[in-house]
C-alpha cells in the first residue's frame, strides 16, 4: 500500500548530499525560518538543519512521519504530517512571516503547489523548488519562447523566477524517467487589479489553447477586433507572444466595453 501511495505521488527520494547543498546555497542567510515541503526521508532537511535554527518540514506520505520524527527528534525541525495542496499555511507561518520554503515536489503535484503558492508574498521572501524540467520551463518561460504559456503569465504576475541548475536523475531514488531542475522563486505584492488580472487570465487561458492562430482568432468569441485594437495590440499576434501587460490592456478594453 505504501508503494502504491508513494508512485501515485511520484516521490523520488533525493539522495545525493551535493545537490541539497547546492539548493541551501540558494537559500539567503536571512530570514532564518525555512519550510520544507517534502522532506521524504530527510536529504535535505539533515542539510537544512545545519544552516537554519527554525525549520518546518510538511510531508504528505504518512509512512513517512515517524521516521522523520525519528531521525531529527533531538533536533529544532518541527514534523507535520499534511497535504501541502491543503494545508493552511498562513495559520502556521503568519506571526513569524517571512519564511524561506525549499522543496523537492512530487512531479505528479509540483506545479499544483507552485500555483498555490506563488501569491504569498507576505509569507515567503524566496522559494527554491525543484521540478520536472519541463515544468520549470514553463515556470520562467519568456514571451515569444516556445513554452510561455500561462504557468508563465500566472508566475509574472506573483514572482521574479530565474533557472538554478539541473539535477541529474541518478540524484535520486528510486530514479526517474525524467529531468529536473532547481528554480528560484522571489515572490512580490503583486501590483494589479485582482478581478483584471483574473479576466485577463481567463482570456489568456482561452486563447493559448489555440497557440497557432492569429489573436483574433484565437480569442473568439470572448473579444471582438475592437477590443484587441483598443488594447494597442495587433489582431495577427501568437497568443504565445504577448506579456501579461499585454493581456491585462486587453483585459481592461473588455472591461470598459462592456
Amino acid at each position: 500500500m505504501a508503494r502504491s501511495r508513494r508512485h501515485r505521488l511520484g516521490q523520488n527520494f533525493l539522495v545525493d548530499p551535493r545537490v541539497s547543498e547546492r539548493i541551501v546555497d540558494l537559500l539567503a542567510s536571512d530570514p532564518a525560518r525555512i519550510v520544507e515541503i517534502g522532506p521524504g526521508q530527510g536529504a535535505l532537511t539533515s542539510r537544512l538543519i545545519g544552516r537554519f535554527p527554525r525549520l518546518v518540514a510538511i510531508e504528505t506520505d504518512e509512512a513517512l512521519i515517524d521516521p522523520l520524527r525519528t531521525t531529527f527528534g533531538n533536533t529544532p525541525v518541527e514534523v507535520i504530517h499534511a497535504d501541502a495542496l491543503k494545508f493552511d499555511f498562513e495559520a502556521l507561518l503568519t506571526s513569524e512571516a517571512p519564511w524561506q520554503l525549499a522543496a523537492n515536489l512530487p512531479y505528479s503535484v509540483g506545479t499544483s503547489i507552485v500555483r498555490r503558492l506563488l501569491p504569498c508574498h507576505k509569507l515567503f521572501s524566496r522559494m527554491v523548488v525543484m521540478l520536472q524540467r519541463e515544468m520549470v520551463e514553463r515556470l520562467v518561460a519568456e514571451p515569444g519562447d516556445r513554452e510561455h504559456g500561462l504557468l508563465a503569465l500566472e508566475r509574472a504576475a506573483f514572482a521574479h523566477a530565474r533557472t538554478a541548475f539541473d539535477v541529474p536523475a541518478e540524484a535520486f531514488k528510486p530514479r526517474p524517467k525524467v529531468e529536473s531542475q532547481v528554480v528560484v522563486l522571489e515572490p512580490f505584492e503583486c501590483p494589479h487589479d485582482r478581478d483584471v488580472l483574473a479576466g485577463a487570465l481567463k482570456l489568456a487561458s482561452h486563447a493559448l489553447t489555440r497557440r497557432r492562430k492569429v489573436l483574433a482568432n484565437a480569442i473568439k468569441p470572448l473579444v471582438t477586433g475592437e477590443d484587441i485594437e483598443m488594447a494597442g495590440l495587433r489582431p495577427d499576434a501568437r497568443p504565445g507572444t504577448l506579456a501579461l501587460s499585454d493581456w491585462l490592456r486587453l483585459a481592461r478594453s473588455v472591461r470598459s466595453s462592456c
